[in-house]
């Protein structure tokens, strides 16, 4: 077993729907070893090796997760109760892919971002407001570089804050974003 446990250090308010949650948790044990196991697990996983980081999405893509070492984060997450039962069934997959780690090929590279994983992010609302044809067109031009979450209006209103602030995430852990 690598992963003993874990407890909530924070459970903080989502800011577009109140009653959802983001949680940070610590681990009992460091399960960095795992991550590369899990990136060639996980279908639509994000890893970054230098920040030692694996975002994905889970539960039927309802919650954001992100696995560090010492961590994991969810966001967009109902209740506290939902929360935990994510975290168990996280900690029985770190354990169970731990345990296999002997018959996968781990996956050590930095995972490519796809633009689909962007535009399930953004707005969606193709306003042409980022000088853009439709959002994903925008998203596209996230994945090459060329444009910013900032550059959307629409994502910068407080109803899209979640969303934003899942996007600038994603961004970070697959180093696009400082």
């Amino acid at each position: 077993m690598l992963l003993k446990g874990y407890r909530i250090t924070e459970i903080l308010p989502c800011i577009v729907n109140p009653e959802w949650i983001r949680m940070k948790t610590g681990l009992s044990d460091d399960v960095g070893e795992v991550l590369p196991y899990l990136n060639a697990q996980l279908k639509n996983a994000t890893y970054n090796a230098k920040t030692q980081s694996l975002t994905f999405r889970f539960k039927e893509g309802q919650m954001f997760v992100t696995i560090f070492p010492s961590a994991i984060n969810l966001a967009q997450v109902p209740t506290k109760e939902d929360g935990e039962r994510a975290l168990n069934e996280l900690q029985e997959l770190i354990n169970e892919t731990w345990k296999r780690r002997n018959t996968i090929t781990p996956l050590y590279e930095k995972s490519e971002l796809k633009a689909r994983e962007v535009l399930d992010l953004l707005p969606n609302t193709n306003c042409r407001e980022c000088g853009l044809p439709t959002c994903f067109a925008f998203a596209m031009a996230i994945v090459k570089g060329q444009k910013h979450p900032k550059d959307c209006p629409p994502l910068n209103k407080l109803e899209f804050a979640e969303e934003k602030d899942a996007l600038l995430t994603l961004l970070q852990n697959v180093g696009l974003e400082e």
